[in-house]
C-alpha cells in the first residue's frame, strides 16, 4: 500500500526540499489545540466480548458506547498509562 504523502508535497519545493511557508499556508493551518482535539475515523477489530462489556457499560452510563471507548482511551492516554504484558 502506498503512504500518502500529498500533505508533507504540498510543502515542499522541485527538488523534494522543504520550501517556505506563505502566508496563506499559515491561513490555512489548523491550529495546534484544535488539532490535538480533532478525531479521526478510524477501523478497530475488538473481540466480541470486549465490545459486549463496553456496550452493557455505556447502556449502564446512558452514553454512546463509542463515546465510553473514546473517553476511556483518552484517560489512559493523558495519563501516559502503560500496558503491562506477561506471556504465559
Amino acid at each position: 500500500m502506498k503512504k500518502d504523502t500529498s500533505a508533507i508535497e504540498n510543502y515542499t519545493d522541485g527538488d523534494g526540499e522543504v520550501r517556505l511557508l506563505t502566508e496563506e499556508d499559515l491561513i490555512n493551518a489548523i491550529p495546534a489545540q484544535d488539532f490535538l482535539q480533532a478525531k479521526k475515523q478510524i477501523c478497530i477489530r475488538l473481540k466480541a466480548k470486549t465490545l459486549f462489556y463496553f456496550q452493557l457499560m455505556a447502556k449502564e452510563k446512558d452514553i454512546p458506547y463509542q463515546t465510553l471507548i473514546n473517553m476511556y482511551l483518552d484517560d489512559c492516554a493523558e495519563k501516559k498509562k502503560d500496558l503491562k504484558i506477561e506471556w504465559v
